[in-house]
C-alpha cells in the first residue's frame, strides 16, 4: 500500500514538470506584418491617369474653344453636341497646320480654324465665313488640363471628322450609280467631264429611285437605264431602242478610282435630275383639257428649250407669247422671240395648239397639225 502510494505521488510531480515547461504560442509576426500592409495598401488613394491629347484631339480642342466663344456657349459637352451635329465638319493636316472646318469650302457664317502646331505651343486663328473673328495661342499643357476630363467628347468631335472625311473620299450608292450611267457613255477624262458639264441635257435628265434601283433617263423610255448598287457591284440595264436590253457591271473599286474626283459635279446632276423628276411627277397631275391661259403658254416655252430650240435665257427674257382661238375653239398659241438688245423686231418660234384632247400640236410647214407633247411641261 505504501508503496503505492509512493508511486502516485512521483506521477503528479512528473505531471506538473510538464506543465510547467508547456508554453503558449507567440502572435505570428509575419501575419501582423501582413495586416500592415493590407491596412497600408486599402488606405492609399489610387492615383489619376496621366491624359495625353493628340494631334487632332489639341486641334479638336482648339475648335471647341472657338466655337464656344462665337456661339456663346458656355459648357464644353453642349459645344461639342453642336458640333457633332454639323453635317461636313472634318478636321484635315495640310503642310504643318491643321484645318478644321464646318464645311470644306468655308461660307458666309460657317466657323473655321486654322492651328499649327510647335512643340507645346498652338497658334488657332478663327474665321466667321472669311471674316478673320480672332487669333489666339494656347500651350499643350493647357489644353490637356481643361479638357482632362472631357477626353471621351474629343474622341467624338475627331471620329465625326474622320467618318466625314471617308465619305468625301467616296462615293455614295447613288453617286455610283451616275457614276456608271455616265461610264457607258463615256470614258476618258475629258469626255466624263464634258458629259456632267453639258452632255446630260439639264431640262430632261431625270433621277428616280424605284424597287431598290436607281433610275436615270433623258426624256423617253428608249433612253433610261435601271442602275442597282449591291455588294460591291453596280450593275446596269440599258434600253437600247424601244424592246433591246444590254447588261454592263462595274465594280464601285472602279468607279471610285474614275469618279471621286467629279463627286461635286456628280451631286449637282443628281439634284437636278431630282428637281425634274419631281416637276414631271407635278405636271402629270394636270388635267391638259382645263389649261388656263398662263399654263398653256409655259408649257409651249418649256416645250421649246426641252426641244432645243431656243436657250432657257431666251424664254425667260425676250419671249413673248401671244393667244387666239381659232374656229374649233382651240386655243392657238404664238410664241415670238426678239434678238438679243432689240426690243422692237422679233420673229416668231412656231404656231401651237392644244386640241381637244388635251394634246399639244405644233403647225408643220405644209399648215397640217402635229401632236408634240402629251404630257404637261410645268
Amino acid at each position: 500500500m505504501k508503496k503505492l502510494a509512493t508511486g502516485l505521488v512521483g506521477l503528479a510531480t512528473l505531471l506538473l514538470i510538464l506543465s510547467g515547461c508547456t508554453k503558449k504560442p507567440e502572435p505570428s509576426k509575419t501575419d501582423s506584418s501582413t495586416e500592415k500592409v493590407k491596412t497600408s495598401q486599402s488606405s492609399t488613394s489610387p492615383s489619376k491617369t496621366k491624359v495625353t491629347l493628340t494631334d487632332k484631339e489639341l486641334v479638336a480642342a482648339t475648335y471647341v474653344e472657338s466655337y464656344m466663344a462665337q456661339h456663346s456657349v458656355k459648357d464644353i459637352p453642349t459645344a461639342v453636341n453642336d458640333i457633332l451635329k454639323q453635317p461636313q465638319f472634318m478636321i484635315s493636316s495640310t503642310g504643318g497646320y491643321f484645318l478644321a472646318n464646318q464645311e470644306p469650302v468655308l461660307a458666309n457664317g460657317d466657323l473655321g480654324i486654322q492651328s499649327t502646331i510647335t512643340d507645346d505651343k498652338i497658334h488657332v486663328q478663327s474665321y466667321n465665313g472669311n471674316d478673320h473673328f480672332s487669333d489666339k495661342y494656347y500651350s499643350a499643357k493647357e489644353l490637356t488640363s481643361k479638357y482632362n476630363t472631357h477626353v471621351e467628347l474629343l474622341k467624338k468631335v475627331v471620329a465625326i471628322s474622320d467618318k466625314h472625311t471617308a465619305e468625301l473620299n467616296s462615293l455614295t450608292d447613288e453617286e455610283l450609280a451616275l457614276a456608271a450611267y455616265v461610264r457607258n457613255y463615256a470614258t476618258t477624262d475629258v469626255e466624263i467631264r464634258g458629259y456632267l458639264s453639258g452632255g446630260l441635257a439639264d431640262n430632261d435628265f431625270s433621277v428616280e429611285f424605284q424597287d431598290n434601283s436607281y433610275r436615270f433617263g433623258q426624256g423617253t423610255a428608249s433612253s433610261t437605264e435601271e442602275i442597282t448598287v449591291s455588294g460591291n457591284q453596280v450593275m446596269c440595264v440599258i434600253h437600247d431602242g424601244a424592246t433591246e436590253t444590254n447588261t454592263v457591271n462595274y465594280t464601285k473599286e472602279e468607279l471610285n478610282k474614275l469618279f471621286v474626283q467629279y463627286k461635286k459635279l456628280l451631286d449637282v446632276k443628281l439634284e437636278l435630275g431630282k428637281q425634274n423628276s419631281a416637276k414631271a411627277s407635278t405636271s402629270s397631275k394636270v388635267d391638259t383639257t382645263k389649261l388656263t391661259e398662263d399654263q398653256a403658254k409655259t408649257w409651249v416655252k418649256n416645250y421649246l428649250v426641252q426641244s432645243g430650240v431656243v436657250a432657257q435665257d431666251t424664254i425667260d427674257n425676250r419671249t413673248s407669247v401671244s393667244t387666239y382661238l381659232d374656229d374649233n375653239n382651240y386655243l392657238c398659241l404664238e410664241p415670238r422671240a426678239s434678238a438679243k438688245d432689240n426690243t422692237t423686231n422679233d420673229s416668231t418660234l412656231g404656231y401651237f395648239r392644244i386640241n381637244d384632247a388635251g394634246e399639244l400640236q405644233q403647225q408643220n410647214t405644209d399648215g397640217d397639225w402635229q401632236t408634240v407633247s402629251t404630257s404637261y411641261l410645268g
